[in-house]
């Protein structure tokens, strides 16, 4: 499989909008976009400073996996600790920058 291939069949178990972009570039160019207003927000926001929502987890784990997948050409063995269902959005967080750090 291509990175394009994985990234889809990721995206699309998430049902995300980045899984209609024409290539990985394209979605991984998006997803950092969409990551650093996030960051960017967060700095300008300095009473809320580690609270996230759920969308702001979502982008972050979606940057975060394609960064891993573009780097290592596979996607993150713990991707399915992502999908639990008692998962914290702080967990979701640190998986989500362990990924984009390695």
């Amino acid at each position: 499989m291509n990175d394009i291939t994985k990234a889809r069949y990721y995206l699309k178990g998430k049902q995300s909008d980045l899984q209609h972009l024409t290539s990985f570039g394209l979605m991984l160019a998006t997803a950092e976009q969409r990551y650093r207003e996030i960051k960017l927000k967060k700095q300008g926001n300095r009473e809320v400073i580690g609270t996230y929502d759920k969308k702001e987890a979502d982008v972050m784990l979606d940057y975060a996996v394609l960064k891993h997948l573009k780097k290592h050409n596979q996607l993150p063995k713990d991707l399915l600790q992502a999908f639990e269902k008692n998962i914290t959005l702080e967990e979701k967080q640190a998986l989500a920058m362990r990924w984009i750090s390695a």
